[in-house]
């Protein structure tokens, strides 16, 4: 991260928002879906629920390389000046044993209402590895 308060406004706007935008690669297109996610204190890692059986999870462990674009914008026209965006660039793959427990969680913390979703056996908690943050302010910089 380049600055202190580049880290607060990307923090700022992960804890806000409850779903962000996941693009995988497919076997011939890229494929993009809404999750619910959180994110860890230091922005290590981003973490979604998903259940194996689903499209995201075989182009995950097919190609675990990953986007996922997070913003603040609503339906309304003064987006285009005042909406910010944040894309994270990593690597993701489901978390096992004691690492599933602590980030099922720290997900389950942000959104509760997940709980039964999350204890189903067919459901992974996938984690990704947080190797860039890209900023997107005030539009079109």
């Amino acid at each position: 991260m380049e600055s202190q308060q580049l880290k607060d406004d990307i923090t700022k706007i992960l804890n806000a928002q409850q779903l962000g935008v996941l693009s995988t690669y497919g076997s011939e297109y890229p494929y993009s879906t809404l999750v619910g996610f959180t994110s860890t204190d230091d922005l290590k890692y981003i973490i979604f629920a998903t259940i194996r059986n689903t499209r995201k999870y075989n182009n995950i462990k097919e190609q675990p390389n990953v986007s996922m674009l997070v913003d603040t914008r609503s339906k309304y026209i003064r987006d285009f000046s005042k909406a910010q965006a944040v894309s994270i660039l990593g690597r993701a793959e489901e978390a096992e044993d004691s690492e599933r427990e602590k980030f099922a969680d720290l997900h389950l913390q942000k959104h509760p209402y997940l709980k039964s979703f999350v204890q189903n056996p067919n459901c992974a908690i996938i984690k990704i590895e947080a190797h860039k943050y890209i900023m997107a302010s005030k539009f079109q910089e």
